[in-house]
């Protein structure tokens, strides 16, 4: 008797053994992955990398002009961002290995948020220049500019793997005379700003992704003061929705960016620390706290997102590096940036 109760718990052993390794073996995953993100450090928006166990920290040595919203080349060798350090914005890339820049286009509106293409091609934008917020593509040298949005304000964009695809989101203005408030819809065109249709109506959408293989659409939605800010993921049509976080009234889970492998969803989470009275304005860095990197499994299924690491400043514009970035880059910072020192001067 004793000797079947020792085979059951050794069998339970090597049973718990082995589904503890399936999990780290899961977990582990995305552990080669790195995700690039902007912080404010020592007065000024900083590039960093971060790989996805929180553990090592890099900054990208390029100059001093603050950077927002880089994208990469699939490459790796080039990024491009805005910025507003000759004025009003304006999109610049950089080449990594020589750290040289160029202004990918010059004009007097505001161009934001580029996006580059998976095939290398064109970098996709937001501009001012029409009076709304419309969604423009240019070619990678600056050339052939042409205006894909012309209804709405929109932003938010994001291409799919095979670059045949845009997914955005666009306000579009409610009447609130007979009390029909405006909304943020998902649409999806074509390249070249076709065919374009709503797949989804949300609330206060904040950044959307595309899945590796282009069956899914990750975005987030939601309202601050009922369940938070939350992600989601929905087949690419708009069908079989499913929630992925659960933040809670206060909390705000945004921008998320799909890994690679498509194993995961990476975003950045910050939560309400003043809430604002009827009137009352504030700078945003006043109304939300330090901003955190969070994992959650794509899946959904049974899982608890994963907090690699925060105290950092809001905005982070997170998104995954090409692999071939480290082939092509002598320009990643010698000495591993100490996450203590970056969290006590990042506010």
């Amino acid at each position: 008797m004793a000797i079947k109760h020792i085979r059951i718990y050794a069998m339970f052993g090597i049973a718990l053994l082995l589904s503890i390794s399936l999990l780290t073996k899961n977990a582990e995953g995305a552990r080669d992955r790195i995700l690039s993100f902007t912080s404010k450090h020592e007065g000024k928006s900083n590039l960093y990398l971060i790989d996805s166990t929180g553990q090592n920290l890099r900054r990208i040595e390029t100059n001093t002009d603050n950077k927002a919203s880089p994208t990469w080349s699939p490459d790796g060798r080039f990024f491009a961002y805005h910025s507003n350090h000759a004025g009003s914005p304006d999109i610049y890339v950089m080449d990594i290995r020589s750290e040289k820049i160029r202004k990918l286009i010059d004009h007097p509106s505001r161009d934001l948020w580029p996006a580059w293409s998976p095939n290398g091609k064109w970098i996709a934008f937001v501009s001012d220049r029409t009076g709304n917020m419309d969604i423009y593509r240019i070619n990678v040298n600056g050339s052939n500019l042409r205006r894909l949005t012309n209804k709405g304000d929109n932003q938010n964009h994001a291409w799919s793997p095979d670059s045949q695809w845009i997914v955005y989101d666009s306000y579009r203005g409610g009447h609130h005379a007979v009390g029909v408030p405006g909304r943020h819809f998902l649409y999806r065109m074509t390249a070249d700003g076709g065919r374009s249709k709503q797949i989804k109506g949300a609330r206060n959408l904040s950044g959307c992704s595309w899945s590796p293989d282009g069956k899914q659409i990750a975005y987030a939605a939601g309202n601050p003061g009922d369940q938070g800010i939350n992600i989601y993921v929905m087949d690419a049509d708009g069908s079989n929705l499913r929630k992925l976080t659960r933040v809670g009234a206060g909390a705000d889970a945004s921008q998320p960016a799909w890994s690679p492998d498509g194993q995961w969803i990476a975003y950045g989470f910050k939560k309400i620390v003043r809430w604002l009275k009827p009137g009352e304005r504030l700078p945003i860095n006043e109304v939300f706290g330090d901003s955190a990197i969070h994992l959650v499994k794509a899946t959904g299924k049974a899982t608890e997102p994963i907090e690699l690491a925060n105290g950092f400043s809001l905005g982070l514009d997170l998104a995954w590096v090409p692999e071939t970035f480290f082939s092509v880059s002598p320009s990643t910072e010698k000495q591993t940036t100490l996450w203590g020192r970056l969290k006590q001067t990042n506010r």
